[in-house]
């Protein structure tokens, strides 16, 4: 089987593709951060509801819980 040619490729077009990917890769970068963000904040509220689910169970007020709490 016949290999294919190598292409040559420039410098100038090497320095190009760089660029391109770094932005690219920018890009991607500011998507997952933006992503962690809302993650991290629909954790939090999710460990919030829990826990406000737990008070009401225990029975207790939230200031009764607030004061143990800051013992």
């Amino acid at each position: 089987m016949a290999r294919k040619k190598r292409e040559v490729v420039t410098p100038e077009e090497q320095l190009e593709k760089v660029i391109k990917d770094i932005e690219e890769t920018k890009e991607t970068l500011k998507t997952l951060e933006k992503s962690k963000k809302e993650l991290e904040a629909q954790i939090k509220m999710d460990r919030l509801a829990e826990l406000d689910a737990i008070i009401k169970d225990s029975g207790k007020s939230y200031d009764e819980v607030k004061a143990m709490l800051s013992k």
